[in-house]
């Protein structure tokens, strides 16, 4: 493990998600945001945003950067914490509508870090937790020096060599402490009833062979390997050494990669890592089936040697085509990785979130798992939740005590 000094149920959730991984008959599904927002539509208290094409979104509360086009919603609930604050149950999943049960793994981002967005991932994480289910937090933050967004093409300011400015001797090297400080704090005050901390997978810096963050490669931002890789070990030591967080499992998650050495390229360390992953979504004539399964057999073989944790992160059907492939989960990711007994011990499955924004003006909503109502929905359940394979909450196994 990275944290020697994790905590006992930390090591637990690493030992028994190895363990699980190595068994070729259980995968576990997780979800992003599962309980935070969806598409099949609600009730009151819940934020609800009915759009043109029957999709009916649903927010647990609301982050503060959705006011802007939410509709027809109370003065009361424009607080991202509301819900958190009235403790309100998190009944809403579009998972758990459709099988009647909640994912295994539940994702949250910790985006901005500003308070609000924090209480209610406490609160609902929390919820999950007790749930017996598995915690992963990623994080869309801000370019810290440019204010500007996570996506350089969104950043109209200066973001040119942000992760180089970012670490030691830059001259943003505050900012990045300023962030891994209210990840800190917000961990030291993420507990059980009992007043332990609660486990988390840590996937930062995701993505990062890609050239579409200000940590990417190979954009107008101008990082190198040797930058990427030492802002890292920088975050994983920072937080486990000087702030004394030990309840995270780190997850390195690179997007496709053609062979292992590509997937290495930017590998910090054995010393840094508990969980390779790779998000791996069906985009372009690239993104095939075979290429999964290369991906998959590879990922293993890398975690395998080094006595790691293997997970395909996140994955789905870019741009709706889940909406004209009912059957996608079984014959785009479960049937492939069933193919061979190398890519079937993976610990994970990790979906993306089913939800509603507004980008240049107009509403637009992104389907990655069935809900109710949708077209994919009855294969999902009968086919995908209901494979012998597949673990979802109402089988998951004790990962904790």
């Amino acid at each position: 493990m990275v944290d020697q000094h994790a905590t006992h149920e930390t090591k637990n959730l690493y030992y028994r998600l190895k363990n699980l991984a190595r068994n070729e008959s259980k995968i576990l599904f997780g979800m992003q945001e599962a309980t935070l927002q969806g598409l099949e539509g609600g009730h009151s208290p819940y934020i609800l945003n009915r759009r043109h094409d029957g999709v009916e979104a649903w927010i647990y509360g609301v982050r503060l950067i959705q006011c802007e086009y939410l509709i027809n919603t109370t003065s009361k609930n424009l607080n991202s914490d509301y819900m958190a604050d009235q403790k309100y149950p998190d009944e809403l999943c579009d998972v758990k509508r459709l099988t009647g049960s909640f994912p295994a793994i539940i994702g949250f981002d910790l985006y901005n870090l500003k308070p609000s967005e924090l209480k209610t991932t406490n609160f609902l994480g929390r919820l999950a937790y007790e749930r017996g289910e598995v915690i992963s937090l990623v994080m869309h933050h801000n370019n810290p020096i440019t204010g500007g967004s996570a996506w350089i093409d969104r950043d109209h300011g200066d973001y040119h060599k942000t992760v180089k400015r970012l670490l030691p001797g830059g001259d943003s090297n505050h900012k990045w402490n300023e962030i891994l400080d209210k990840i800190a704090a917000w961990a030291h005050g993420f507990k059980d009833l009992h007043g332990k901390p609660i486990p988390v997978i840590f996937r930062f810096l995701h993505e990062l062979n890609g050239g579409w963050f200000y940590w990417g490669l190979n954009n107008a931002v101008g990082n190198t390997v040797d930058e990427l890789i030492s802002l890292y070990r920088y975050t994983v030591v920072y937080l486990r050494d000087h702030k004394g967080v030990h309840q995270f499992l780190y997850a390195f998650s690179p997007d496709k990669f053609k062979d292992k050495n590509d997937y290495l390229k930017t590998y910090p360390g054995d010393s840094y890592v508990d969980i390779l992953g790779t998000d791996y979504y069906f985009t372009d004539h690239w993104a095939t089936k075979d290429n999964l399964q290369r991906s998959l057999r590879e990922l293993v073989e890398l975690a395998e040697a080094r006595d790691k944790i293997p997970g395909l992160t996140e994955t789905g059907y870019f741009n709706n085509k889940i909406n004209d492939a009912p059957n996608f989960w079984n014959d785009h990711v479960l049937d492939v990785i069933k193919r061979e007994k190398t890519t079937r011990r993976i610990a994970f499955i990790h979906a993306w979130t089913n939800q509603c924004w507004l980008e240049l003006g107009h509403p637009k909503c992104l389907i990655w798992v069935p809900y109710k109502g949708h077209k994919g929905a009855s294969s999902f359940v009968n086919n995908f939740y209901k494979d012998p394979i597949t673990v979802f909450q109402d089988h998951v196994p004790n990962f904790y005590h």
